[in-house]
Order: C-alpha cells, then sequence, then structure tokens
C-alpha cells in the first residue's frame, strides 16, 4: 500500500513538473516573440530607420533617431529628441506633477489600429470611435491625465520611459506584457498582451 501511495504522489509531483515546466515554456515564448516585435517594429517602421541607442556612437547621421530600452521589457521612442530648443524644455524628474494626453494599444507586430485601442483621452481618437458608432459620453474624455511621478498613480514601466523625457515631447513607449499587465485580464486588454503607447507630454510642473 505504501508503495502505491509513494507512486501516485511521484506521478502527482512528476505531472506538476511538467505543467509547471509547459507553462513556464509558453511564457517564455510568448515574452521572446513579443521582444522581437517591438525590436523590429522600431527598427523597420520608422524614417529614417531607428537604431538602439548603444548604436548611436556607430551611426553617420549628424543626428541619428534611436530608441532606449531598459531590459527587454520597456521601449521608449522620442520623436521630438532633436527639436529645435528642446534643452530648455522643462524635463520630468521623480515626484514632478506631469500632464499628458495618451492613446494606448494593444500591441501585435504591426502598426496598431482602432481596434487595437484601450485607452485614450486624444481627442482626434474619440471623434474616430464615436464615427464607429461607439458611445463615449462616460467612459472617455479629453482632460490631460495628471499624476505625479512616483505617485503609483502610472505604471511603474511607464514612469520609467518618461523620467527625463521633457514637457512637449512626443514619446512613443512599448511594453512587453511582464512589463504591463502580465498575466492579468485588465478591461479590453488580453491577458499576456504587450502594449504600445503614443504620449504627449502637455506639462510638467516641478514639485
Amino acid at each position: 500500500m505504501n508503495r502505491f501511495c509513494n507512486i501516485v504522489i511521484a506521478s502527482v509531483v512528476a505531472l506538476a513538473a511538467a505543467l509547471t515546466l509547459s507553462c513556464s515554456n509558453e511564457t517564455d515564448t510568448t515574452l521572446n516573440t513579443q521582444q522581437r516585435n517591438i525590436a523590429n517594429y522600431l527598427k523597420g517602421s520608422h524614417q529614417p530607420r531607428l537604431v538602439p541607442e548603444e548604436e548611436i556612437g556607430s551611426s553617420l547621421d549628424n543626428e541619428p533617431k534611436f530608441y532606449t530600452s531598459w531590459g527587454l521589457d520597456i521601449y521608449r521612442y522620442i520623436s521630438t529628441y532633436y527639436a529645435e530648443g528642446r534643452d530648455s524644455w522643462t524635463q520630468i524628474e521623480p515626484g514632478d506633477r506631469v500632464a499628458i494626453t495618451y492613446s494606448a494599444y494593444v500591441f501585435k507586430s504591426g502598426k496598431p489600429s482602432l481596434s487595437d485601442l484601450f485607452a485614450t483621452n486624444d481627442e482626434q481618437n474619440i471623434e474616430s470611435l464615436k464615427d464607429l458608432g461607439l458611445d463615449t459620453t462616460y467612459e472617455w474624455t479629453t482632460e490631460p491625465f495628471e499624476f505625479t511621478m512616483g505617485s503609483g498613480d502610472l505604471l511603474e514601466s511607464l514612469e520609467i520611459a518618461l523620467e527625463g523625457c521633457r514637457e512637449g515631447d512626443n514619446v512613443e513607449v512599448y511594453l512587453t506584457f511582464e512589463a504591463g499587465y502580465g498575466n492579468k485580464y485588465v478591461g479590453m486588454v488580453p491577458q499576456k498582451s504587450a502594449q504600445m503607447w503614443i504620449i504627449d507630454i502637455k506639462s510638467v510642473t516641478k514639485k
């Protein structure tokens, strides 16, 4: 009897280990695919072509367009980086009060469409949603979203990407699911979804 119980217990443990390994492999595959899709999109969808920040030194351009990454889960491109006078724009630091207009999309591999949009306060996008028949009266606002850096009002990964940006910047932020909502199904965002955020920084008020 004891031998039978031991065999059953061993079988259950082995099955649990196999299921855990399977889930882990699936997560790794999803994550790797998202990382690859984001990097490929950044490099292939912008003109001039974007390069990783660490490759700026080898670029032949005087003002090479580049994206920054934190690990392999958070990516940022500032389209206004070389704008005239940008150095005088107020820079975002911890504790600052920031107001933004944003559009957030589920990111798959190519350019997102309105059907991928899950949150926005951008007036043009809201009007486009209305044209498609969506009632935005109670769920959507065109008021800038205000938050304090470090308060927890915003995803930590977005705060990481926005720190160092400046008032007036237009920013693209890409997140793998691990930097987004993880395994959770949040609103219209399926679990394990990568995200793309288009953000206009309207104002930065120093602490």
